[in-house]
């Protein structure tokens, strides 16, 4: 059985490496590695770090759900053939998920549609 779990392990750190080879899945050294594709957005407003009712459990999915399909807030659709994007989420549940987008273009097209969602510090965090 732990034979199919290191061939797992093994194709899955493959395709990694072949998606992002500037760095391993650590959020901190992915913001670095590519910072001309990385976004942060808050998943509650007000930079609100738990959700504490149903109705903002349902606005962190919404959000989560939106910015990984890349369509406009309040948009409905899946996501265009080809895009490629990674959602980082944090072990501590934190308010952010982190975004690595196809390009930098994709990037500013995702920034520009959930600028509500922006962290308010200059440097995006």
């Amino acid at each position: 059985m732990s034979g199919d779990l290191d061939g797992d392990r093994d194709r899955l750190s493959a395709l990694w490496r072949r998606q992002f080879p500037k760095g391993p899945p650590v959020a901190h050294e992915l913001r670095a590695a590519y910072s001309d594709r990385w976004v942060r957005f808050h998943s509650l407003p007000g930079s609100k770090r738990y959700p504490e009712t149903g109705d903002e459990y349902a606005v962190v999915l919404h959000r989560c759900n939106t910015v990984r399909a890349g369509t406009p807030a309040g948009a409905t659709r899946d996501a265009p053939q080809g895009t490629r994007r990674m959602t980082l989420a944090y072990d501590d549940d934190r308010e952010v998920a982190d975004v690595i987008a196809a390009s930098p273009e994709e990037r500013d097209r995702l920034r520009e549609s959930h600028r509500d969602w922006l962290p308010r510090h200059p440097s995006g965090l």
